[in-house]
């Protein structure tokens, strides 16, 4: 019995110093995750800054770019005389960048322009819808001028698109004095009643009693012909007017039979 109890006591001992058996887990390898990180848009679009000109339903129109950043854009259009302030979005897709432009709103024929680049291309495709949906849409391509600054008049200088404004900035004829903007702009200034612009002899003070007035166009150039669009008036003989260049050695004129618009020259 002593015996039997002895070999008990060591088989529970013998159990009791066993090392227990290891508890093991699953361990589950999670693959790092890294963010994508969207390509840089290093488009340069203050390139599209600038003015463009296009046919805009039968006549020339001005679009004026003043600033063009990856999500705004800001300028102004000329058409017919009526300059319109425009602001809006840009949006971009691959080397697609559009142009989302609206004018103000607060006048019959205001719209959305919508502008389309192909990368820096400087003849972008253009759309416009009319707020009223009573005029009909108008689709159009525009291309680039970059107008010149200034001119040399040391220089030989041949009548072009870019300088024309240059030459006629002050001119004149027998109804009134003109100004030539290099944004397309041309104002017509004239006195109610008589010109006063060439005719020296007019008095002063008959000229000081009229009231002057302004009639404003859009002007553009092609080949040695300009052409000018004006608003309404009952002043000019036709709303559309198409003028000979003719340039000489000191001076230069815009022909129209019996009226010549003539630069103004000075001692």
């Amino acid at each position: 019995m002593l015996r039997y109890f002895t070999l008990i006591i060591g088989i529970a001992l013998f159990t009791a110093c066993e090392e227990p058996e290891p508890i093991t887990k699953d361990v589950i390898e999670v693959e790092g995750i890294t963010a994508k990180i969207p390509d840089a848009d290093l488009f340069q679009y203050d390139t599209l800054q600038g003015m463009y000109v296009g046919n805009f339903g039968g006549s020339d129109i001005r679009i004026i770019l003043n600033y063009v950043s990856k999500t705004n854009a800001v300028g102004y259009n000329i058409h017919k005389g009526l300059q319109r302030n425009l602001s809006g979005k840009v949006t971009r897709s691959g080397d697609s960048i559009t142009v989302f432009m609206a004018e103000p709103g607060d006048h019959e024929f205001d719209g959305v322009f919508e502008l389309l680049f192909i990368g820096e291309g400087s003849e972008p495709e253009g759309t416009w819808k009319s707020n009223s949906g009573i005029i009909s849409p108008k689709e159009f391509k525009l291309k680039r001028i970059d107008a010149s600054k200034s001119r040399n008049w040391e220089e030989e200088e041949d009548i072009s698109m870019e300088n024309l404004h240059h030459f006629f900035e002050d001119a004149y004829d027998t109804i009134g004095e003109y100004s030539f903007k290099s944004d397309g702009l041309v104002v017509l200034a004239y006195y109610e009643g008589g010109y006063w612009g060439a005719n020296y002899e007019d008095d002063d003070t008959e000229r000081s009693k009229k009231q002057m007035k302004e009639i404003h166009g859009t002007w553009s150039m092609d080949g040695k012909f300009v052409s000018i669009a004006w608003q309404p008036n009952k002043v000019l003989p036709k709303l559309n007017m198409r003028y000979e260049v003719k340039q000489g050695e000191y001076e230069a004129e815009l022909y129209w039979k019996d009226n010549s618009i003539y630069m103004r020259m000075y001692p």
